[in-house]
């Protein structure tokens, strides 16, 4: 007797997710790549900027996007996520 779970799409839909997380992935390495050949641009995709009063600031230079994004809460979490394993992290 087979139960009710079915591991077939299961599996599918998992390979399907790593592929198109594969395919995001490649496109952004060949967009850095790209612009540090073309450009002598060698900023990476996304980077964390640190402003005063512990703000965080996401800034992406991907596809010559060029925006900036708050992210204060997303680093205060990791931080704090960072102190109670004690992970080492640079501030």
């Amino acid at each position: 007797m087979r139960g009710r779970f079915s591991v077939r799409p299961f599996v599918i839909s998992f390979l399907l997710t790593l592929l198109a997380a594969l395919l995001i992935l490649g496109i952004l390495a060949v967009d850095t790549e790209g612009r540090r050949l073309s450009f002598n641009d060698d900023s990476p995709a996304f980077e964390i900027v640190y402003g005063m009063n512990d703000s965080a600031r996401l800034r992406v230079n991907a596809f010559s996007w060029g925006r900036e994004f708050a992210f204060t809460w997303p680093v205060r979490v990791w931080h704090f996520v960072a102190d109670f394993f004690c992970i080492p992290r640079h501030r």
